[in-house]
């Protein structure tokens, strides 16, 4: 009987899962520095994973502009509506005119990358 080419034995995972292992652990030990914060007014920076400041509060009628500082992409989502795809040095604006409090998450990242938007 011929051993079935598809099976692959627990023994030779055991590398891959070691190095797997090794990688995820040294991977999640880095620490990486928020994106520094914004020096505009009504402006917020993105990158590792954040928004700088998580919140920010305006008055009605104000343009709120989002900065991608990161090597990653990112994507503004509001509920109703998501901004074009940053790359590096990329900005997204969109002007706020009912007082509310308006979350919202990067497109590309989801829930684990969010901010709030509050208007007075």
């Amino acid at each position: 009987m011929k051993p079935d080419p598809l099976k692959i034995s627990r023994r030779a995972l055991l590398p891959a899962a070691l190095l797997l292992s090794l990688w995820t652990h040294t991977a999640s030990a880095i620490d990486v520095p928020p994106p520094p914060a914004p020096t505009e007014p009504n402006a917020v920076n993105i990158g590792w994973m954040v928004f700088v400041p998580a919140q920010i509060t305006v008055s009605a009628g104000t343009t709120v502009t989002w900065t991608n500082a990161d090597d990653s992409n990112h994507r503004i989502k509001f509920p109703d509506q998501m901004g074009p795809r940053l790359d590096k040095g990329q900005t997204y604006s969109k002007t706020f005119t009912t007082p509310g409090t308006y979350p919202y998450q990067c497109g590309i990242h989801g829930p684990r990358m969010t901010g709030t938007v509050v208007v007075k």
